[in-house]
């Protein structure tokens, strides 16, 4: 194990598997990460990512998954937040790690991306995802009744912080929304973020892609570690994390 602070405020490139077994246990905060999605890398999917084939064996799928998000939570002393989009490549995974990980599975979030997208195989068009809630942590408040964590966030939830998530998957559009097809807006973790940590506080991604969550962290005022094994947005994410203004 290393220190933490050898980690803080960096986009590592590398393999996630092999840098998480470097991080402390429970030396962050909050994680909040989307894994790829295991879409085959066929027709329109082709080029979703640079250097990353997206075509793993379910096996192969299944040890990412699992490996990544053992070593997620025995890092993160808080809650580990897990965006994925199932589809007929990645489903039988998808709800194999749900009932190996069903100890620690607290809240399954529906986030309404406010428009359908074409489906990736012979199934229905995508108009939600799934934003998993984790953690080790018995005790962690997720909601309360006499103190509303939804203050703020109405517009998103409802009067109180609730299982439908409605934001437009079109929030926070940048110069490098196309060059990244699975990424997310800057809003989805900021909320979370903004939710469950304190100033200070550091936000891992392990599959960091173009800095997203790393970003929203830092326009929080929270430390970030980011992990990304294609070099070309590694240095996107570092050079959008050097401007003064994000976006």
């Amino acid at each position: 194990m290393k220190d933490i602070n050898e980690f803080i405020n960096q986009i590592i490139e590398g393999d996630c598997l092999e840098v998480l077994k470097q991080l402390p246990d429970n030396s962050v905060n909050l994680v909040f990460t989307s894994p790829p999605y295991n879409t085959g890398n066929e027709g329109k999917n082709k080029d979703m990512y640079v250097e990353y084939i997206d075509a793993l064996s379910e096996e192969e799928y299944y040890k990412l998954l699992s490996g990544s998000l053992a070593e997620m939570l025995r890092i993160c002393c808080g809650p580990v937040f897990l965006n994925l989009n199932y589809m007929e490549n990645n489903k039988r995974v998808i709800y194999k790690l749900l009932y190996e990980f069903v100890d620690y599975l607290r809240e399954n979030i529906i986030w309404d991306k406010g428009r359908c997208q074409p489906p990736i195989g012979n199934i229905l068009g995508k108009r939600y995802e799934y934003v998993l809630l984790f953690t080790k942590n018995k005790d962690f408040v997720i909601n309360a009744f006499k103190n509303n964590l939804a203050k703020g966030y109405e517009r998103f939830f409802g009067n109180w912080i609730s299982n439908l998530l409605q934001l437009s998957i079109k929030t926070d559009q940048t110069k490098y929304s196309g060059i990244h097809r699975a990424g997310f807006p800057v809003s989805l973790p900021k909320i979370f973020i903004d939710i469950y940590t304190n100033p200070g506080d550091i936000v891992l991604d392990p599959f960091v892609g173009l800095g997203t969550a790393a970003i929203a962290a830092k326009e929080l005022k929270r430390k970030y570690i980011g992990i990304e094994m294609q070099k070309r947005y590694c240095e996107i994410a570092r050079n959008s994390l050097k401007q003064e203004i994000l976006f």
